[in-house]
C-alpha cells in the first residue's frame, strides 16, 4: 500500500511540474507597471494616489500567482523559491526543465502548502530581506515582559490616584495579554491534528477565538464606561481631587517611551506577521496611554477632575467601537462573507495562466472559511481531453490554488462546456425556508 501510495505522489508531483512548465506566460510585465514610494509620495492628488496604491497591491497579487507557477516549475515550495537567489535559480534552471520535458526518472520534492493567516492580502516581495529569526523571538518575548511589566505599573498607579482614565488604560493592557494567551492558545488546539473528528482542520478556531475575545472586552469597557457615566454624574465623585504625584506622572512618561521604543523596533522587523500584529499594538498603547495621561494630569493642573471620568467615557467608546467592528468583521467571515473582487481577480488569474489545456474559465467562486477563502473554480477543457489528463489539470490547479496565502482550501470542477445552471443554488435557496 505504501509503495502504491508513494508511486502515486510522485507520480502527481510530475504531473505538477508539467503541467507548471506548459503555464502561459506572463501577459505583461507587472513590475514594470509598478509605482515606487518615491513616486508615489509625488502625487498630491489623494484619487490619483490611491489607484495607483491599489494597482500596486493588485500586482502583488499577480506576482504572488506568477511565484507560485515559477515554483512548481522548479518542483519547490512558493517560500523554497524565494529564498533562492538569481544565481541558485540559474544554475538549477536548465537541468530540471530539460528532465522534466524527456520524463527523466528525477523526482521533484513533495510540494506542501506555505502557511498563514491572512484577513487581509499580506503577500510579501520576493526579494523582501527577512530579519533573522532570533530577533523576532527576542522581539516577541521583550514585547509580552513589557506587556506584563507595563500593566502591574498601571494598575499600581490607578489603585495609588483614583483615575478612571488610567484604569481604563490598565484595563487596555490587561486585555492585550488576555489576547495573547487566548490567541496562543488557539494556535496549539490548531496544530493538534485530528483528521476523523476535525476532516477539513481547525483553522476557524482562531477567529472564533477573536470573537470570544472580542465579548469579553467590549463587556469589560462596557462596564468601566458605566462606572466612569456614573462619577461623572454625580456631584460628590466628579468633584473628587486626584492623587497624581510626579513620580507617578514619570512612570507615566517611562510607560509612554517604552511603548513607543518597542513600537519603532518591531515595525522594522520583517517576515513576521506576529511581530507586524504587536507593532500595532505597541502603536495602538502608545496613543492610548498618551490619552489616558493627559486627561487626569489637565484635570489636576486646571482643577477640573471631571476630565478624568470624561477621559474614560472617550477612551471606553474609543475601545468598543474599534472591538465591535472586529467583532462583527469575523462573525461576517465564519458565515461564508463572498470575497473581494480583488481576490477573484487574482484567483482568475491563476487558472488563466495555469494551463494551455484550459480553454475557459467559467466560474469563479470565493468565500470565507474563517481568515481565509474557500475557492471553488469551474474550468472547461477540451471534450476529447482524455480522463487522466483532465484529472491531472483538476488536482495541479487545487494544488497551486491551496499554495496561495490567502486560500483556505479550493475545489475545481471540471466541465466540456459553459452551459449549464449555478451550482449548489438549488441548496443555498432552500436553507432557512423549510425545503
Amino acid at each position: 500500500m505504501n509503495n502504491l501510495q508513494g508511486g502515486r505522489r510522485q507520480s502527481c508531483q510530475k504531473a505538477l511540474v508539467s503541467l507548471a512548465a506548459s503555464a502561459l506566460p506572463r501577459p505583461v510585465d507587472f513590475d514594470a507597471l509598478r509605482l515606487h514610494d518615491d513616486q508615489l509620495a509625488k502625487i498630491t492628488n489623494k484619487t490619483v494616489k490611491r489607484f495607483y496604491q491599489d494597482q500596486n497591491e493588485m500586482i502583488d497579487r499577480f506576482t504572488e500567482v506568477d511565484r507560485v507557477i515559477e515554483a512548481l516549475k522548479h518542483g519547490v515550495t512558493p517560500s523554497e523559491y524565494s529564498s533562492l537567489n538569481d544565481q541558485d535559480r540559474h544554475d538549477e534552471e536548465a537541468p530540471r526543465l530539460t528532465s522534466n520535458k524527456k520524463g527523466a526518472e528525477e523526482t521533484a520534492p513533495l510540494l506542501t502548502k506555505s502557511p498563514g493567516q491572512q484577513p487581509m492580502y499580506t503577500a510579501e516581495p520576493i526579494n523582501e530581506k527577512r530579519t533573522a529569526l532570533w530577533i523576532i523571538h527576542l522581539a516577541i518575548n521583550i514585547s509580552f515582559i513589557a506587556n506584563l511589566a507595563l500593566f502591574a505599573t498601571k494598575v499600581f498607579l490607578a489603585l495609588f490616584s483614583g483615575s478612571m482614565a488610567i484604569l481604563a488604560s490598565a484595563f487596555e493592557s490587561f486585555l492585550d495579554l488576555v489576547s495573547n494567551g487566548i490567541i496562543f492558545l488557539t494556535i496549539r488546539v490548531i496544530r493538534q491534528k485530528d483528521y476523523y473528528t476535525y476532516p477539513v482542520g481547525k483553522s476557524r478556531m482562531e477567529p472564533l477565538g477573536i470573537i470570544v475575545f472580542a465579548v469579553i472586552i467590549t463587556t469589560s469597557f462596557t462596564q468601566v464606561l458605566m462606572s466612569s457615566v456614573q462619577r461623572l454624574t454625580n456631584p460628590e465623585k466628579a468633584g473628587e481631587e486626584l492623587d497624581l504625584s510626579l513620580g507617578a506622572i514619570i512612570l507615566l512618561g517611562i510607560n509612554i517611551v517604552v511603548k513607543a521604543i518597542l513600537w519603532f523596533w518591531c515595525s522594522k522587523i520583517k517576515g513576521s506577521s506576529s511581530v507586524d500584529a504587536l507593532a500595532h499594538d505597541h502603536e495602538n498603547d502608545v496613543v492610548f496611554s498618551i490619552a489616558s495621561t493627559i486627561f487626569p494630569v489637565v484635570g489636576i493642573y486646571l482643577k477640573m477632575p471631571w476630565l478624568d471620568p470624561l477621559g474614560a467615557i472617550i477612551l471606553s467608546i474609543y475601545i468598543i467601537y474599534e472591538w465591535m467592528q472586529i467583532l462583527l468583521e469575523n462573525i461576517r467571515r465564519l458565515t461564508g462573507q463572498a470575497a473581494s473582487s480583488e481576490d477573484l481577480k487574482q484567483l482568475t488569474y491563476m487558472a488563466y495562466r495555469f494551463s494551455t489545456k484550459i480553454t475557459a474559465v467559467d466560474t469563479v467562486r470565493a468565500y470565507y472559511n474563517g481568515d481565509r477563502l474557500l475557492v471553488e473554480i469551474d474550468i472547461i477543457l477540451p471534450p476529447e481531453c482524455p480522463l487522466h489528463e483532465a484529472h491531472d489539470v483538476g488536482e495541479a490547479l487545487q494544488d497551486a490554488l491551496e499554495m496561495m496565502e490567502n486560500v483556505e482550501r479550493a475545489f475545481v470542477h471540471l466541465d466540456y462546456n459553459a452551459h449549464h445552471e449555478v451550482e449548489h443554488r438549488r441548496v443555498v435557496d432552500g436553507v432557512g425556508f423549510g425545503g
